[in-house]
């Protein structure tokens, strides 16, 4: 037993420490990009306050000790590629793909998609305080806010951004990596709520009454 919660612990930190790097580096480069056009502000702002909400209810929740976890390591590289290894592939397609040859208004189109989000992300990040993970875990159910609508609000805004990228650096590995990015949030989701299911009980009744937005799926 004390092996395991050790276990449990190294991937928690593992997953959690990764992502708060992750954060502090996009916080930097976000501050070393926000005064070179009104549309780098209008992407760094929103950024810097997701990141430093992130950082700050992960580093509350690694405090907290969870009820339940997915040990797995294909659950640890899941979550570690959908929280912040999307972004770092996003990062790099961005200086070489940029524009695409596509006409300036999908590019624009993606650049509003991009933007879409963020309040939701930010109010989701609130509602959920210190039940944010890397891994899956089981703090408790939340299901006010934003998750009245949707079980799962911020990995949605994951799926937007995603479908934002492609738009804005179009290239077949951008498509790729985009399909990879929604595939593993469905699986990284289905696994949350499996966890839930098993530990929780009357997360039963918010998982039948709740899609995944509104009542779809």
């Amino acid at each position: 037993m004390q092996e395991e919660r050790k276990t449990e612990q190294y991937l928690r930190f593992v997953a959690g420490g990764s992502a708060t790097l992750f954060m502090i580096l996009t916080i930097f480069l976000a501050l070393m990009k926000l005064t070179l056009s009104v549309s780098h502000f209008l992407w760094g702002v929103p950024v810097i306050a997701v990141s430093l909400l992130d950082i700050f209810f992960l580093t509350r929740s690694l405090i907290r000790r969870p009820k339940n976890i997915d040990t797995r390591v294909s659950s640890l590289l899941i979550g570690m590629g959908t929280t912040f290894g999307f972004s770092v592939i996003v990062m790099f397609f961005s200086t070489i793909h940029a524009g695409g040859g596509l006409p300036r208004e999908v590019h624009l189109l993606g650049v509003s998609l991009s933007l879409l989000p963020y309040p939701f992300v930010i109010w989701s990040l609130f509602c959920l305080g210190n039940c944010l993970t890397v891994v899956p875990e089981a703090h408790a159910v939340v299901a006010h806010g934003p998750y009245r609508y949707s079980r799962h609000p911020l990995y949605v805004c994951y799926m937007i951004w995603a479908m934002a990228d492609v738009l804005m650096f179009p290239s077949w590995p951008m498509l790729l990596a985009a399909g990879s990015q929604i595939i593993c949030l469905m699986i990284r989701l289905r696994r949350e709520e499996a966890l839930l299911l098993q530990t929780f009980p009357e997360y039963s009744y918010y998982y039948q009454r709740t899609g995944l937005v509104g009542n779809w799926l």
